[in-house]
């Protein structure tokens, strides 16, 4: 996940990696007390194609960012999510109702978006990836919680993301991106049917990176310089 400053000094992060982040942020004086981090899921990159949008994993992002409001007493906090961390978060602070390929729908709780001052999401896959088209054997690439993105322009992504994409600036009270079109991960210049898959519907600004240098794992360690603007 990542990190942000709130009206009284509140943090939440996700996603395993965010050293290189947390270190640029405490160079521009923020405390290790304002900062949290944690991941999600077995946190085993071989083992990436087998995750998915699945209730438990929402549910411990929510969790988490309960608990960092609860412990620091913060009326509102920064939040940065990466990868699929984007997605879970933005599902974590939306609330509402979601779906499991497995236990079906539930609900994940009511809105968080008044307690998130600034969303940002680092090179998530918001309308799903080009690489699961025709793929729904595989939990990534599931139809119903994965980031299968349809067979067809017209046919849209996964259920999970139909839900999550159907309220723009759901996650905070400002919402932001930073993406890249040569993130080796996501392909295709981040396109996905004619649409950029790594903006989140009602963001309010971005920042693209145009060279070979940013990959998908520079867009979550190189960017701070680029999102402090934002959380001062």
């Amino acid at each position: 996940m990542g990190f942000g400053r709130g009206s009284t000094d509140g943090y939440a992060s996700w996603q395993t990696g965010f050293r290189e982040l947390a270190t640029y942020l405490g160079g521009q004086g923020y405390r290790k007390s304002e900062l949290y981090t944690t991941t999600w899921g077995p946190a085993n990159p071989n083992a990436a194609n087998q995750n998915n949008h699945k209730k438990a994993y929402v549910q411990q992002v929510r969790a988490f960012i309960e608990a960092v409001l609860a412990y620091t007493g913060a009326n509102e906090i920064d939040v940065i999510g990466h990868s699929m961390g984007v997605t879970l978060g933005r599902k974590a602070v939306q609330g509402g109702s979601a779906i499991d390929q497995s236990a079906g729908t539930y609900d994940v709780g009511s809105s968080l978006k008044g307690k998130v001052r600034n969303f940002i999401g680092l090179a998530g896959a918001n309308l799903g990836l080009t690489a699961c088209v025709g793929g729904n054997l595989i939990p990534t690439c599931s139809n119903i919680d994965g980031f299968n993105p349809g067979t067809l322009p017209t046919s849209g992504p996964s259920k999970f993301m139909v839900s999550l994409n159907n309220n723009p600036a759901a996650e905070g009270q400002n919402v932001y991106a930073i993406w890249s079109k040569y993130d080796d991960l996501i392909g295709t210049q981040c396109v996905v049917w004619g649409k950029v898959t790594c903006r989140i519907p009602g963001q309010k600004d971005e920042v693209v990176k145009n060279s070979y240098e940013w990959n998908h794992f520079a867009v979550r360690d190189k960017t701070g310089s680029d999102l402090i603007k934002w959380l001062q």
